[in-house]
């Protein structure tokens, strides 16, 4: 049943990630949900004209598809002065960038040409283009204060507005890598002009002889989404499957290690007199007498066997069970050596089961020595993990020391 319940969890996990890939990637809602009440959106102000096609129902018998021609919404004069004056209003905030204000400004401008929330279309001009161009890049190699006049011609439809904004140039101070960053933002700006009549514009592949890659910053990637789903049903199957190798392994040493102790009083016992059957029992009602003990598989496993031969189950074939069950091969002697016992009588059992005392705690010394190298080849990762944090501690000062 558990085994069951965690393929379950692993085909939801693997299902959800491929359900939610398909969602976000295809999924695409009703765009034109007023097309039941006989109307279509039309673009918002600043928009393209666009081509619908509809299904029109009760031109003709049958069923007809229009295209219809949709142009987008626009501006009365009134509307397109007062979005004008908004969008000053929050101009020098939209376009300071990283700098504080426009009257201390020593990084690039983000001067936008079309602010879509408006519909409001927005060409730039400096006075100093030199200084600042129309793109709002800055020359780096300002060395004092510069007054600067930016304007800003503002178009919706067929309404424009000029606006002029004073810009004060200040000195900037560069790393190396702001530098760096900034130059090639430039190249990227030149290149940008050279090829504004190209399709596409060609980015390089080099510069400064290293070798350049591109990926979209902004555009989600959901094809990891299957995969992490995928991924994630496969971990929780190796969870388990490595919780179900490592009881199985805690409860054959454990299993090993109590074998000296149940094979050394059962031999007490037998020596003493009693039979194995009752033995066997004595040793069950003193485990069952232990309060507060932790759960031990070898005295579990004997506790079953003696229910089974006090239910009416055939002794011997309840050792032979005992042992099938333990599956270690000391345990299935032991198992053998007690079912042979019930056919040939108690005759060698003493000598037998002195015998098997002495191997049993051989086999206890030799796991408990390979339990110990165990656990000393465990520690080696956690030491050499500070042996490098000391080395780090050690080289990091004298290499900036040297530097």
């Amino acid at each position: 049943m558990k085994q069951k319940r965690n393929w379950t969890a692993a085909a939801v996990c693997a299902v959800f990630g491929i359900l939610l890939w398909a969602y976000l990637s295809w999924f695409q809602p009703d765009q034109e949900p007023y097309l039941a009440q006989g109307q279509v959106k039309r673009e918002t102000y600043g928009g393209s004209t666009k081509e619908q096609k509809l299904i029109v129902t009760g031109l003709e018998e049958e069923e007809q598809m229009i295209t219809v021609t949709v142009s987008p919404r626009i501006y009365t004069r009134e509307e397109a002065d007062a979005v004008f004056y908004e969008v000053m209003e929050g101009m020098e905030e939209r376009i300071r960038g990283k700098n504080e204000s426009l009257q201390a400004v020593s990084q690039d401008l983000k001067l936008p040409s079309y602010l879509s929330e408006y519909g409001v279309r927005v060409r730039w001009h400096s006075s100093e283009p030199e200084l600042l161009s129309s793109t709002g890049s800055v020359d780096t190699e300002i060395k004092r204060v510069h007054e600067v006049m930016l304007q800003a011609e503002l178009s919706a439809g067929d309404y424009r507005a000029d606006f002029e904004l004073p810009v004060t140039l200040v000195p900037e101070v560069l790393t190396p890598e702001e530098q760096q960053k900034k130059k090639f933002s430039e190249e990227l700006v030149r290149l940008d002009g050279q090829q504004k009549y190209a399709e596409y514009l060609e980015l390089p592949a080099e510069y400064q002889g290293k070798t350049l890659s591109y990926r979209n910053a902004e555009k989600p990637n959901y094809i990891m989404i299957p995969f992490l789903g995928v991924l994630m049903a496969a971990l929780l199957l190796m969870q388990e499957e490595s919780k179900q190798r490592k009881l199985a392994k805690k409860r054959e040493q454990q299993l090993l290690l109590d074998y000296a102790e149940v094979v050394s009083k059962l031999q007490v016992l037998v020596g003493a007199g009693m039979t194995v059957r009752n033995a066997w029992g004595r040793m069950v009602q003193d485990y069952e007498a232990v309060t507060g003990k932790q759960s031990r598989p070898a005295y579990e496993e004997m506790r079953q066997t003696y229910y089974q031969m006090e239910n009416g189950t055939a002794e011997g074939a309840a050792y032979r069970e005992f042992g099938r069950r333990c599956r270690l091969q000391p345990y299935l002697k032991l198992s053998s050596i007690l079912e042979q016992n019930r056919k040939t009588g108690t005759k060698n059992l003493r000598e037998l089961l002195r015998t098997e005392v002495e191997d049993a705690f051989e086999l206890r010394k030799n796991l408990a020595r390979k339990m110990g190298e165990e656990a000393g080849t465990k520690l080696l990762v956690p030491l050499f993990f500070l042996l490098f944090v000391v080395m780090i501690f050690i080289m990091v000062p004298a290499m900036m020391t040297m530097g």
